[in-house]
């Protein structure tokens, strides 16, 4: 029977449930390369991204709280809990159930990936992929909770927490390179800006403070007055 106007095979398919993706874990060999994927049994029901950025409290007896100076960004960071099951399962055709396995045996491909592979004197780098997100870092945290088992107290059930730090990729440029200056500038340091943020800014590098305060002859880079003009050396 065809379907009516309103239930169009075009129509249909616009209401029917997405087809289900699996997550999967892609472990990168040295050319960060697909070398093999880690099963994940079931998706997460939800994941954490946090981003942060890193600070430094320079304390200045002229002032009675900590400049803030900036120092750079921080790892990104994949947090989620992952669901495994072996249990028997009712095969409807025959009516029987599989046999249960080990669900630890799984569990430890996880933990594999938090030790030093020999061929990479590294652990390996890894790709979470699933749906839009492709976060590609290092497993630093595997937690597993075993929370069933047969009577013989083989483990069928288990929770695990997974974290994941970002890595740069190697064929990713830079988006907003530094740019350092090839002649010699001069700079006010202001009350909300210190020698290390002054270097941050032109060489693209904090620990380059020095260059600065050699070519301006301080000694004590905590001692430098709001309004004090700073020659900036060429690199």
């Amino acid at each position: 029977m065809a379907l009516p106007g309103a239930l169009s095979a075009l129509s249909l398919g616009s209401i029917l449930p997405e087809k289900l993706k699996k997550a999967k874990i892609e472990v990168l060999n040295e050319s960060w390369s697909k070398k093999e994927e880690v099963e994940v049994l079931f998706n997460p029901a939800q994941y954490a991204l946090t981003d942060s950025a890193k600070y430094r409290e320079v304390g200045n007896q002229q002032l009675d709280s900590p400049i803030i100076s900036y120092v750079g960004g921080a790892a990104s960071t994949l947090s989620m809990e992952l669901f495994f099951d072996t249990s028997p399962v009712l095969t409807t055709t025959i009516l029987t159930s599989t046999k249960a396995t080990d669900v630890s045996k799984k569990v430890k491909k996880f933990t594999d990936l938090v030790y030093i592979k020999k061929e990479l004197h590294a652990p390996a780098k890894v790709k979470f992929v699933w749906g839009s997100l492709s976060f590609l870092g290092v497993v630093t945290k595997v937690q597993s909770t075993y929370t069933k088992f047969t009577e013989a107290g083989m483990p069928i059930q288990a929770r695990v927490q997974v974290e994941f730090m970002s890595v740069p990729d190697k064929n990713q440029k830079r988006k907003a390179p530094f740019e350092s200056p090839d002649r010699t500038k001069c700079r006010v340091v202001r009350e909300d800006w210190t020698i290390w943020d002054i270097a941050r800014s032109e060489y693209g590098d904090p620990a380059k403070w020095k260059l600065i305060a050699q070519a301006n002859g301080i000694s004590n880079p905590l001692a430098i007055a709001p309004g004090t003009a700073l020659k900036v050396p060429a690199l």
